[in-house]
């Protein structure tokens, strides 16, 4: 097989083994998980060879936490032990199960939110950007871009009714105003709430 393989389909899955920066064996993918709405992977399921002592459970990572190595064909996991130990994880024995529950967004809330606390991007948020971009959802809002009284210029994110959500600070030059509304559009989906009231 070719080492530097980009393209590996899954019934190898076998051969896939996770490892963590330090080159150390952590477990091994069991399976990915494919939204087929979306036409996406969800999540990777790995279960953890007891390394860290959670071995009777198998985990859903979110994608971006792999990073594919080609050249030994293995994933090398960005996530600290203690994120890990902590994770949601369902039994190895009934694993389907679970997944099979998994069928509006909503039911993926509580995996999601758990990532999205320690900045990984929520899949929602992945699913919200890819359909942008494959433009298979119209963009429900626009930025207008405008002088204030001082001369500064100012960006407002408008939804389609209208209603203004946002204001920016006042930028001396436009590119910064180009700059920042980039900023929204990057962060904005994947933004974490930081709930203060209690």
């Amino acid at each position: 097989m070719n080492k530097s393989s980009r393209f590996v389909p899954t019934i190898r899955l076998e051969q896939y083994d996770v490892i963590n920066k330090k080159n150390e064996d952590m477990g091994q993918i069991q399976t990915f998980v494919v939204d087929m709405n979306e036409g996406l992977i969800a999540f990777a399921l790995v279960a953890f060879g007891g390394t860290l002592g959670i071995s009777d459970k198998w985990f859903a990572l979110p994608w971006e936490a792999l990073k594919w190595r080609p050249e030994d064909m293995k994933f090398v996991l960005d996530m600290p032990a203690e994120v890990l130990q902590e994770a949601p994880g369902m039994d190895k024995d009934h694993w389907l199960e679970e997944i099979e529950k998994w069928q509006k967004d909503e039911d993926m809330a509580d995996i999601d939110r758990y990532y999205t606390r320690h900045g990984y991007r929520s899949y929602l948020g992945v699913v919200q950007s890819v359909n942008v971009k494959r433009a298979r959802r119209v963009v429900d809002a626009k930025f207008e871009i405008n002088k204030d009284v001082a001369g500064e210029f100012r960006f407002k994110l408008i939804a389609t009714n209208g209603e203004v959500i946002a204001v920016s600070e006042g930028y001396n030059a436009k590119a910064g105003v180009l700059n920042g509304i980039e900023s929204v559009r990057n962060n904005a989906p994947d933004a974490l709430i930081d709930d203060k009231t209690g």
